[in-house]
């Protein structure tokens, strides 16, 4: 595994040197070592672990079903992004970085997932966030603000887990993630467990864009190089699943605060983390509803299915253990190819307004249905595989009578049909503006992966064993309700407390109905096309045609994208925002700054004589 890891290292900078004589060929080996990536870990056998000593410092690595499993949502969506890059690349200008931090950072999300013991996991941590950080203000110059506040908040995160990770060390002497387990479970300190549990948590919380940590997302998505918004959203911010999952699940909550249960056998600890999750589902939906740059509207949407995850894996209870594990991988796969799908129709349009576009849907029909499908999934629509995910969510939710969070989790899922519906609308449907006429579909080599990860999710949603059935595993390994089986592989069911969900009998009623849609189509008379702007012949006034009881008197108004949802957003167009606040934080700071700078290091001679004389005098003082 270590010297997987230092390959992946020395491979990133040769990708560089690569991909600097030939920016083409260097994405090709990136693709190429991020897809043996994919067979070693396949290769690994759970239980393996290994010792290395690196300046000095001793690392620990083991492989573990937990291990397994989000390496290879990871890679799947990193390796999906790297051949999506051998055509895409060609419109960025730091091709050779690009690929050298993308490798950098898949080795650092590699060794997360291998860590041992929390140095480990924090170094690695650091090489993927710091890659990453490097990437985001690539190509646009605004985005350095965005960077910076990745930067700041990432921080929050990192240094919480690290100053968790000493406190650890001081009482119990070991980093050893296994033996602090052991440790924790032993303790009968209930403040020290809650302090360390809430420290690391703010790792997850600040990655995964969990509110009130959640500000970094919407701008550093948005104005991320197009492709590589699908790895934000797609595998780091798994990185922020992958420490909820240790200190919920892999640190067993239940056992370590057995003694803070505060309702239907959830202690109080993970309590705290579905509030959060139930926040960020209103939070991350309401604002996806009104935005008009289909990125940031992506980007809420990932603050709203971090809360889902969340909700799912705070329960400990199986059915949202599993749910909030599947919905990892949904959202990954989903999320990634969404955010290729933007960067194709970018790609062509070269903006990423709503408002700016329409009628793609006969320009780009494989992009469409890419977005389609992975709408469908994201809004947990059958026979996608993203139902299932929020099936069990609900089921777990309703089983531990938790109705206040089931209610808010049904309020995102109706949400997210709204947002969704949003870029459907005004990209691909609607009028074809002027200027798109000349517009062609995304080359096949930016398709052919956005196509595959549809079909993944495709036929998880008929058949999604072999993934529930890894889950399962874990959570078996884990200890969380054992003797609760819901994966039943040989009748085709998935059971739920409140009933069995049956996919491949949905799947063959989704197919009836699309059949006979079909046949119906075919027999009836097809829509008519007609000049809607054709003057009324004596008022002079468009003929018949209005909307929203106002007639129609501009071209324009038949774009429904514009003011898509004006009368809901009006609703809340006067919220209070949490965004406002930490910006006003942020300047306050700023200008305290600005108030020290120019008062230590204004370029006045007199200045400095001042102040070198003040602490002259306060040395002075002090030794006398």
């Amino acid at each position: 595994m270590a010297a997987s890891l230092i390959t992946l290292m020395i491979l990133s900078v040769v990708v560089y040197f690569i991909s600097k004589v030939n920016w083409k060929l260097g994405t090709i080996v990136n693709f190429l070592v991020g897809l043996s990536s994919m067979f070693y870990v396949l290769s690994l056998e759970a239980g393996s672990s290994e010792k290395i000593v690196l300046f000095g410092q001793k690392l620990y690595l083991e492989w573990t079903d937990v291990s397994f499993y989000f390496s290879m949502v990871s890679l799947m969506v990193i390796v999906a992004v790297k051949f999506f890059s051998i055509r895409w690349l060609e419109t960025q200008r730091y091709r050779a970085a690009f690929n050298m931090f993308v490798l950098m950072m898949t080795a650092g999300s590699l060794g997360v997932f291998m860590a041992a013991d929390l140095i480990t996991l924090y170094i690695f941590w650091e090489i993927a966030v710091l890659s990453s950080l490097l990437v985001v203000p690539m190509e646009r110059e605004e985005a350095k603000r965005a960077a910076v506040v990745y930067a700041i908040i990432s921080a929050v995160g990192t240094y919480a887990f690290l100053y968790g990770a000493f406190l650890i060390y001081q009482r119990y002497g070991t980093f050893r993630i296994s033996t602090v387990v052991q440790s924790m479970v032993d303790d009968t300190s209930t403040g020290f467990k809650l302090a360390v549990f809430l420290l690391l948590s703010l790792a997850g919380i600040a990655k995964s864009g969990i509110f009130p940590l959640h500000t970094w997302i919407r701008k550093t998505y948005a104005l991320s190089p197009d492709a590589f918004s699908s790895i934000l959203s797609g595998q780091l911010s798994k990185l922020g699943n992958y420490i909820f999952t240790l200190v919920i699940s892999v640190v067993p909550s239940l056992k370590v605060f057995s003694d803070l249960i505060v309702y239907s056998n959830v202690p109080l600890p993970n309590y705290l983390l579905i509030t959060l999750g139930n926040i960020s589902i209103v939070i991350g939906t309401l604002m996806a509803i009104k935005q008009d740059d289909m990125k940031m509207l992506m980007a809420f949407s990932s603050v709203a299915n971090g809360g889902y995850i969340l909700v799912g894996l705070g329960t400990m209870d199986p059915l949202g253990f599993e749910g909030g594990m599947f919905h990892i991988f949904n959202h990954a796969v989903a999320s990634a190819v969404i955010f290729m799908a933007f960067a194709a129709v970018i790609y062509r349009t070269k903006t990423s307004k709503i408002s700016e576009m329409g009628g793609l849907i006969h320009k780009m029909p494989i992009t469409f249905l890419a977005y389609l499908f992975s709408i469908i999934s994201l809004a947990g629509i059958p026979p996608m595989s993203g139902f299932i995910s929020k099936w069990m969510i609900y089921q777990a939710l309703v089983r531990k009578g938790m109705f206040i969070t089931a209610f808010v989790a049904f309020f995102g899922s109706i949400g997210s049909f709204l947002y969704v519906f949003r870029p459907l609308a005004g990209i691909f449907l609607g009028q074809l503006p002027k200027r798109y006429r000349e517009v062609r579909e995304a080359p096949i080599v930016m398709l052919v992966p956005m196509v595959l990860l549809v079909l993944v999710s495709f036929f998880l949603g008929v058949w999604p064993f072999p993934v529930l059935q890894t889950i399962e595993n874990i959570r078996m390994d884990l200890g969380i309700a054992t003797s609760f089986k819901i994966v039943d592989q040989e009748n085709w069911l998935i059971r739920g407390f409140a009933g069995s969900w049956n996919t491949v009998l949905v799947f063959s009623l989704f197919l009836t109905g699309f059949v006979v849609a079909y046949i119906l189509y075919s027999l009836f008379p097809r829509a008519r096309k007609v000049d809607l702007m054709v003057p009324h012949r004596e008022e002079g006034t468009p003929l018949n045609v209005y909307t929203g009881g106002e007639f129609i008197y501009s071209p324009d108004l038949y774009h429904y994208n514009t003011n898509f949802y004006a009368g809901f957003e009006r609703m809340y167009r006067n919220h209070p925002s949490w965004e406002s606040i930490t910006s006003a934080i942020g300047k306050l700071f700023h200008d305290i700054g600005e108030w020290f700078h120019r008062w230590f290091f204004a370029s006045s001679a007199s200045a400095y004589t001042f102040w070198v004389v003040a602490t002259l005098l306060l040395i002075f003082w002090v030794r006398w």
